[in-house]
């Protein structure tokens, strides 16, 4: 369950979207825990009714979870509240946006519908644009602009932009289906999971049990093999094809053939693929968070190497992310001990070679990268001939009867150095293609970049290997840290000024520490100090450790010991960001309260058809004051919701 203040944060995020119905009946879901129909009711004091129609919208809309199972021999359904779900709501322009950047407005509407919708059947989404495979081709609907639906039956969707084709609407969905943008709705996305938990698990202590002696050796086994399903339930990769079907053959068509590049090879016959119109679909936030992820990261690079790095760095990105389908994995502990022990068997690794051929042309390289200066060569070495003699070879020796062959083998490998640059200067300069010499030196412009994410402190980068002019690889896990790093100090910066920060990273660092070593590490006095520990420690930043030196306790016979805990730390700023952004969304609905009669004359269709007729000039005045102070609330509300996905999501 979450915490008070996130709560409180998703009752209000309904409330604003589904009304004060559906907001009362997740506030006595959250406050009660998971319920059946009667005890909601009797907490709600609303008819059943009303709260089944609730019930259904939110089910619908995947904010309430519900399991059936038999209690004294009838069935008795509990519903719960699936608070993430919830909080999910605020990030809707978001991901409408970034739809919008990849698949252009019909991406957007797809995700602005199936945002409003829950869930669809693909067959019902197509008919109620008004088109299906039924109409021809090229004709546009009707109904194409009419207002969007709310519920399965109505048949039409709003668009900005319609689309005129069924073929247009089920290729951006395929897209948006193969990317893992869109998901195949399972019948397990609607129950909790301590319900598929405990179900899974009473079925397999009921295999395994005749195959184990010792209960403790039984609980281990089962304990394993629950996660090890719920993991293939809620985290493995359905496939290229999942949700796809293999496209009907025109009528009186050819198949077509793959080409034959040798005389060995078989004909075969391409498989074409379009999505299927029987599946249920929805929006797949997790998906979406890895997109976010990458953008934060990107940016986080262009603030320490610059602008042209920072964009080497979002293509490499972008090229893990059709392998990389959620930020965190709640099932897989495998995989984080084989991150932390370094088997790089389990790592997504990209190749340099493979990001050049995959890098946009529109990026210029060109000059991003400073060559060092070149000195100037005093004398160059000429080449032995065929003429020379033998002797220039032979060490001559000194007055005292000693040869000076050091000397002369470091003229030796002098003069092969200069050897070595002299015929690359020649590789360059011979007669190569220019298209790819623009490659080769794209190429090496490229592993430099990455090379500068390698090294930097904040290891953006790891080599793991030479192949394909070097593989690298990501630690998420340890960038997400340095994440939330980061935006700790930015709040402990505001509040008690760079001196906090300093004190902050000395105990990060140094592990427990008294007051007078922290004073001493700090080089700043005694005083100075002990008022910011304490604040530090009432914000929740620091911790505070008592060790006695003698019993019985005394105070002035005491260690008192400062210490970071980073989870605990990250918890209480994660709440801290959940109230701040509740005070936001209720000042909203204050200040739009306060001007309810005004903002509902401007949304009227006569008003806006002739705006300054109807509007007077203080009406004006003050509709402009009610959309910049919205303005400004929303951005803000946007910028604590990237704190929240760095704290919790990343």
């Amino acid at each position: 369950m979450p915490g008070s203040t996130a709560a409180e944060l998703c009752v209000l995020l309904v409330d604003d979207i589904y009304g004060q119905v559906s907001s009362k009946v997740v506030a006595v879901l959250f406050q009660q825990g998971r319920l059946p129909l009667p005890h909601i009711c009797r907490h709600a004091k609303l008819p059943e009714k009303t709260v089944k129609q609730t019930l259904v919208v939110l089910i619908q809309q995947h904010l309430v979870l519900h399991f059936t199972h038999l209690e004294n021999g009838r069935e008795e359904t509990y519903y719960e509240c699936d608070w993430k779900q919830a909080y999910g709501l605020v990030r809707t322009g978001r991901i409408i946006r970034l739809m919008e950047d990849r698949f252009g407005n019909d991406g957007a509407t797809i995700a602005s519908n199936l945002l409003q919708l829950g869930h669809a059947r693909v067959g019902d989404f197509l008919a109620a644009y008004g088109i299906s495979t039924s109409k021809a081709k090229g004709k546009p609907s009707k109904n194409a602009k009419t207002a969007p639906l709310p519920a399965p039956d109505q048949s039409v969707i709003e668009a900005d932009a319609p689309i005129t084709s069924v073929e247009d609407l089920k290729t951006v969905m395929a897209d948006m289906l193969r990317g893992r943008f869109l998901v195949e709705v399972q019948q397990h996305h609607m129950h909790p999971r301590t319900d598929l938990e405990n179900g899974v698990r009473a079925e397999l202590t009921k295999q395994l049990r005749g195959n184990f002696s010792s209960e403790l050796k039984l609980n281990k086994e089962v304990s394993a093999q629950v996660r090890k399903r719920l993991g293939e339930m809620f985290e493995s990769d359905p496939g290229e094809n999942a949700g796809m079907k293999r496209k009907a053959e025109p009528a009186g068509g050819r198949a077509k053939k793959r080409k034959k590049v040798s005389m060995y090879d078989d004909e075969e016959e391409t498989v074409e693929w379009e999505i299927n119109e029987e599946i249920v679909i929805r929006i797949n936030h997790e998906k979406f968070l890895v997109l976010f992820r990458n953008t934060e990261l990107a940016a986080l690079a262009e603030r320490r190497l610059g602008k042209v790095t920072s964009q080497v760095y979002a293509e490499f990105l972008k090229l893990l992310e059709s392998k990389i389908h959620r930020c965190r994995h709640e099932f897989d502990d495998e995989d984080e001990e084989d991150e932390e022990n370094g088997n790089a068997k389990k790592r997504l690794k990209i190749s340099t070679l493979e990001l050049s051929r995959n890098f946009p042309r529109d990026i210029e390289l060109e000059g991003s990268i400073a060559e060092p200066l070149k000195e100037p060569k005093s004398k160059k070495s000429r080449k032995r001939s065929y003429d020379d003699s033998d002797e220039e070879m032979v060490p001559k020796k000194n007055g005292k009867g000693k040869s000076n062959s050091k000397k002369h083998d470091s003229s030796d490998e002098s003069d092969q150095s200069e050897e070595e640059s002299e015929e690359d200067e020649w590789a360059e300069d011979t007669d190569m293609d220019p298209d790819a010499r623009m490659k080769k030196k794209r190429l090496q412009t490229i592993k430099q970049h990455l090379q500068l994410l390698a090294e930097d402190s904040f290891k953006f980068l790891r080599n793991e290997g030479n192949r394909g002019a070097g593989e690298w690889s990501v630690n998420y896990k340890e960038l997400g840290k340095r994440m939330r790093g980061l935006e700790l100090e930015k709040v402990v910066d505001e509040r008690f000024e760079s001196v906090g920060t300093r004190l902050l990273r000395i105990i990060k660092d140094k592990g427990k520490l008294d007051e007078k070593q922290i004073a001493t590490i700090a080089l700043l006095k005694q005083n100075q100090i002990r008022a910011i520990l304490s604040g530090l420690h009432e914000a929740g930043h620091l911790e505070l450790q008592e060790v006695p030196k003698s019993l019985p306790p005394q105070v002035s016979r005491t260690y008192f010991l400062w210490y970071f805990d980073e989870d605990r730390a990250n918890s209480l700023l994660l709440a801290d960001t959940y109230k701040a952004m509740s005070r936001n969304m209720q000042r909203t609905a204050v200040e739009k309260q306060k001007r309810k009669q005004l903002i509902e004359k401007s949304e009227r269709s006569d008003v806006q058809a002739n705006y300054e007729e109807y509007l007077s000039k203080n009406e004006k005045s003050e509709l402009e004051i009610w959309r910049s102070r919205e303005e400004r609330l929303m951005v803000q509300l946007m910028r604590l919701d990237r704190v929240v996905m760095i704290l919790r999501d990343f």
